[in-house]
């Protein structure tokens, strides 16, 4: 048997979840503790929710592919051209997810290897403010989120198509179609970022999910060696929202198979959060201080 085979056998399902998915874990008793304490502190000032879904009505993505997002601010429509995430950060997230990845394998394979970091280009402190929660008289809040790279409009049903492929085999396959997708920039949509609200429901709403519905705006901060800030607007689109197009939806639907073919399988699907951004910033402490790297300042 060769070394890749080998590999296969070992990266098999159970040990998967018994090791990474520690994490997956987490968030299904999360969500669990969610529905649990959900009650009269957990609501917003609105009532955001028609027949167990919602729509979000502070964002117009309709010219979103010609670079322009529309966001209602304070009463007020404003209209944003949105950028391409910059070569200096693209360069680090890649490289930062490939590197991931490979300590990930070798980890499964027996070949070293040690449990990802929670810094890094995956995990992205989320502040958002505006709306209004039971359990505080403040309106900011700051949650870490996963967040993805977006795929290219182009290419994502085809990356769809082989993720459905890939639920019934074993986790070998399923790290290296991840490798093959992270080592080619052209694969993304720079002008998103995206990722999945995983607990709010009619009964139990987060404070991301109550700002992003009254005041779209966000602020994405990642930190490791680098950091940077990533602002944008953030769009929330439940699954099956007929209304936020077709491109919209299929970015919901990868976002949460790209969830399950790393975390596990998962009940339901989750709404969709798509960051269109706006202005990337260098906040590596003593060389980048905050200043903005994109658009560029002229």
């Amino acid at each position: 048997m060769g070394k890749k085979d080998e590999s296969d056998k070992k990266l098999n399902r159970r040990q998967f979840l018994g090791k990474a998915g520690k994490l997956s874990g987490a968030v299904f008793l999360s969500s669990l503790a969610g529905k649990a304490l959900a009650g009269d502190w957990e609501q917003g000032r609105e009532d955001f929710w028609t027949n167990g879904t919602f729509r979000q009505h502070t964002v117009d993505a309709s010219r979103e592919a010609g670079g322009i997002i529309r966001a209602l601010i304070d009463g007020t429509w404003e209209e944003f051209s949105t950028i391409e995430l910059p070569q200096s950060f693209m360069d680090w997230n890649l490289t930062g997810r490939l590197e991931v990845l490979d300590n990930i394998s070798m980890m499964f394979s027996g070949e070293g290897g040690s449990p990802p970091s929670l810094a890094g280009p995956h995990n992205a402190a989320m502040a958002t403010w505006g709306g209004s929660r039971a359990d505080s008289r403040l309106e900011i809040n700051n949650a870490f989120k996963g967040m993805g790279l977006c795929p290219e409009r182009s290419v994502i049903k085809e990356l769809i198509a082989r993720m459905e492929e890939l639920m019934s085999g074993g986790m070998g396959p399923r790290m290296q179609y991840l490798i093959d997708l992270y080592s080619d920039a052209s694969n993304f949509d720079l002008t998103k970022m995206i990722s999945l609200e995983l607990y709010s429901t009619p009964e139990f709403e987060t404070h991301t999910f109550i700002n992003l519905m009254e005041r779209p705006t966000t602020s994405l901060v990642f930190l490791d060696n680098k950091s940077y800030e990533v602002r944008g607007i953030g769009q929330l689109v439940a699954p099956g929202d007929t209304e936020a197009g077709d491109y919209a939806n299929d970015i919901v639907t990868y976002t949460n198979m790209a969830h399950t073919l790393f975390h596990g399988e998962f009940p339901k699907l989750y709404a969709g959060i798509l960051v269109h951004i706006t202005a990337v910033f260098d906040n590596t402490p003593g060389t980048g201080r905050g200043v903005r790297i994109a658009p560029p300042l002229v």
